[in-house]
């Protein structure tokens, strides 16, 4: 049954086109440099002898963060780099975090794609229009107005886990939630 969930996973993410970190012939991923580029379609990688692994290739300039809060004025988003892990049994990508924290600003126009656990769909939304809100939600526990009050976190997939792009001045241009096993 996982065997299949991770498939489907492997499917969805594929068909919507998201870009991910790449797998490396070791089994690591790799960022790319954070320069902002347009998105790429997301296909398997090819691992050593040509066979295909489960794990999307990301656009370049993209790279993988874990979001561990959301702060300021709903625009500050302080993250650790991440690496993803390419299952070499067809499982699809895991992801761990590798790097050091950072803070990065959210452009307010940066189109942020999440996954909704209640549809188990991703769906769009513009930064300062509900995206930095359900990644606060989903990274913090709290509501957008207080840093106390509990939030409904019914609707977050849990793993917290982007695939972001960096403009020159370090701000996020675009952020994808990722499935991962």
């Amino acid at each position: 049954m996982s065997s299949i969930r991770h498939a489907l996973v492997t499917a969805v993410l594929a068909g919507a086109a998201l870009t991910l970190t790449a797998c490396q012939p070791d089994g690591t991923g790799a960022a790319g440099d954070t320069g902002s580029s347009p998105t790429a379609t997301a296909s398997p990688a090819a691992h050593g002898g040509g066979k295909q692994s489960s794990c999307p290739v990301p656009a370049k300039g993209h790279k993988i963060i874990l979001v561990e809060s959301v702060s300021g004025a709903m625009n500050t988003i302080t993250a650790k780099d991440a690496r993803m892990i390419c299952s070499t049994t067809g499982e699809g990508a895991s992801y761990r975090p590798a790097g050091h924290e950072s803070t990065y600003l959210a452009q307010p126009d940066a189109p942020i794609k999440v996954i909704s656990r209640k549809t188990g769909k991703q769906r769009q939304m513009g930064a300062a229009h509900g995206g930095i809100a359900h990644v606060r939600v989903c990274a913090d526990g709290t509501a957008q107005d207080t840093a106390t009050a509990p939030a409904d976190t019914s609707d977050c997939y849990g793993q917290n886990y982007y695939d972001v792009a960096v403009d020159n001045t370090g701000k996020l241009t675009e952020m994808t939630e990722l499935y991962g096993s």
